[in-house]
């Protein structure tokens, strides 16, 4: 007998459907049954559990926004995190101490960012040798400066998504629908049915829909091209060179870009700012000659000694919306709500768009 059918045919029901096996979707199903044990959750994914931007994502958190509620949504993630730290007794997070080059006419923006409130300094003279070793070459005009902040994290976003969904799946009555690619979203009958592609169909009384990436070719598409929701490429290249101990992480702010220590790979994670749009997740993703060019030059202009190791590294798609602030909102009526919209940013403020998922479903006010 099929996991997606009754023994008389009839569509299994859950107390809770969620679509997306990545950090959103595993963190509500997360949060489902920790505010209530009982509650029977259907995890659905098409593309395996922490695969597209979970699975690649860097995890590097630093918890800013360009405007105040981004701000609010980063801090009251790091709390979140916190609470799962104590919960798991491990979130998959290390401190790493962050240094950023900025225009020096952008420093006060710049703090301005900071959703802990708290604010950038100059490097200190051993702070900047360490810089010296650690990046060679490193140079900036006289029209920047290098600061440093209070360290920032960096997570694993594959590893606590197993971990999330590992705790969902050890209750019985849970489950987890792989390869349920859902096209359709429908009520009937007073609940809400899910529609897969091969015509496999599951209901529950309520669901959320974290799509990721697969926002655009999904049941919410409509609602979230409404919601200006569009989706990109996102590269992040490897320096082939191993961070030395306390290592840390190099922002370069102006050109949205980062060298982040990759301590399990040995290596560091360079992340830039693809320009490609419209590239969904489902079309053959790489790593293209504009996308090289943009990193060499970056590398050229601070960090040349890092060129000559520059050396593939992960290509994906994310969803972007306005703003960058995620779309966290009913569809169609009150038991669907759609959590879209990481901007690139998804990991990092997962907690808080999962809270705010279930909080509408729940009829709580969003926080």
């Amino acid at each position: 007998m099929s996991e997606r059918t009754t023994g008389t045919g009839e569509a299994p029901h859950y107390d809770l459907a969620v679509v997306g096996a990545g950090a959103v979707g595993a963190l509500t199903a997360y949060y489902a049954v920790r505010r209530d044990p009982g509650r029977r959750v259907a995890v659905i994914t098409h593309a395996g559990r922490g695969a597209g931007a979970t699975r690649l994502s860097a995890g590097f958190d630093t918890p800013t926004g360009h405007n105040p509620a981004q701000r609010a949504l980063a801090a009251r993630s790091t709390a979140l995190f916190d609470e799962l730290a104590a919960e798991l007794g491990d979130a998959g997070r290390a401190p790493v101490d962050v240094r950023w080059l900025v225009a020096r006419e952008n420093t006060a923006a710049l703090d301005a960012t900071m959703a802990d409130g708290g604010c950038t300094r100059p490097v200190t003279a051993e702070e900047r040798a360490l810089l010296d070793r650690t990046f060679p070459g490193l140079a900036y005009g006289g029209d920047e400066v290098l600061l440093a902040s209070a360290p920032m994290m960096a997570g694993q976003p594959q590893w606590l998504t197993d971990r999330l969904l590992d705790e969902v799946l050890g209750r019985p009555d849970n489950t987890l629908l792989e390869g349920f690619r859902v096209t359709d979203v429908r009520r009937t009958g007073g609940r809400v049915e899910l529609v897969a592609a091969d015509g496999s169909r599951i209901t529950a009384a309520k669901a959320v829909l974290a799509p990721g990436p697969w926002v655009l070719d999904g049941p919410v598409a409509s609602a979230a091209r409404e919601r200006g929701a569009r989706v990109k490429k996102v590269v992040a290249f490897h320096i082939m060179t191993p961070p030395p101990p306390g290592a840390p992480a190099l922002v370069l702010e102006d050109a949205d870009a980062f060298l982040l220590p990759h301590r399990p790979g040995g290596h560091w994670i360079f992340s830039i700012t693809s320009p490609d749009w419209d590239r969904g997740p489902d079309e053959p993703l790489a790593i293209d000659a504009r996308d090289r060019e943009l990193a060499r030059a970056l590398l050229a202009r601070h960090v040349p000694g890092f060129l000559p190791h520059l050396l593939g590294g992960r290509v994906f798609s994310d969803c972007f919306t306005p703003g960058h602030l995620p779309v966290v909102d009913t569809v169609g009526g009150d038991d669907v709500v759609m959590a879209i919209g990481g901007s690139g940013s998804g990991y990092r403020l997962a907690p808080a768009m999962a809270e705010d998922a279930l909080n509408l479903l729940d009829g709580r006010t969003r926080t």
